[in-house]
């Protein structure tokens, strides 16, 4: 009984020593604000103030979520269309940031834009020519994050502008919390999560085996029972898949077969031999 409870005590001491080492390692319970806006399957929120980069996007960490990321022209338009409906102040921070140093000779980062969780970049809507902070003295070393604002505020920070045409533009993090320069942050949050259960490595052509998946709420932490996926594969000469989520081998050759409900995508490389 004394080894059990010290056992215990030493268990927990070791997760909160771990947890102060690297916070990182702990995922935060989703806090959504119950008026955020959805858009296949993703929630957002603007939050109003003057924060840096950092101080925004960890405050969205706490709440379970991250600074928003854009997939597509898409979903930016749907996420301004909300900001512009409620008459947020912007600029705004999102995601993207460059903590890279500039190479003034060749005129380009040496470390390229990123979106935070490593998302990849498919797509940029800078404004025009933007991103710019590197052309001014003093900027060869400086982090460089993004924000979205209507037209030319971005680059003048002046919010008397007419264009509402959404756009990005690269800030300065401290001079533009000086200056006051952006007016908030939009947090989002990725709700579903997608497991397959018998997801195939390799596979001898001919061969067939329909996948089995759960899609779990993150925010109640519920499997959605009724939820239906859909499946795509990147290269139907190598394997197929069917609307029920049957994969058949065709050839020899490696391709990747989607998982998809609302905008979460899981993703299954097969070989097939």
């Amino acid at each position: 009984m004394k080894k059990t409870f010290v056992l215990g005590i030493l268990t927990i001491v070791f997760a909160v020593v771990i947890a102060a080492l690297n916070p990182a390692l702990v995922q935060a319970k989703m806090s959504i604000p119950k008026d955020a806006f959805e858009y296949n399957g993703h929630y957002y929120y603007y939050y109003k103030g003057t924060k840096s980069w950092k101080d925004a996007q960890s405050a969205c960490k706490k709440l379970g979520g991250h600074l928003v990321t854009f997939s597509n022209a898409k979903e930016e338009k749907a996420v301004w269309e909300y900001i512009t409906s409620k008459k947020y102040d912007t600029p705004a921070w999102i995601g993207m940031y460059n903590n890279g140093l500039y190479d003034s000779t060749y005129g380009k980062y040496l470390d390229e834009w990123k979106w935070v969780g490593k998302e990849k970049i498919k797509y940029e809507n800078w404004a025009n020519n933007e991103p710019n902070q590197s052309k001014y003295p003093g900027y060869d070393t400086v982090d460089l994050y993004a924000a979205i604002g209507k037209g030319t505020e971005v680059c003048s920070g002046n919010d008397k502008d007419t264009d509402h045409t959404p756009a990005w533009g690269d800030f300065d993090e401290k001079y533009s919390v000086d200056k006051s320069l952006v007016k908030g942050y939009i947090c989002e949050w990725d709700i579903y999560t997608i497991a397959v259960k018998n997801a195939p490595k390799t596979m001898a052509k001919g061969d067939k085996v329909k996948l089995t998946y759960t899609i779990t709420d993150k925010a109640t932490g519920s499997t959605l029972k009724k939820a239906t996926a859909t499946f795509k594969s990147t290269n139907t000469k190598v394997a197929k898949v069917a609307k029920d989520g049957t994969i058949t081998a065709v050839k020899k050759g490696t391709c990747t077969i989607k998982v998809v409900y609302k905008g979460c995508v899981k993703k299954i490389k097969i070989t097939v031999k």
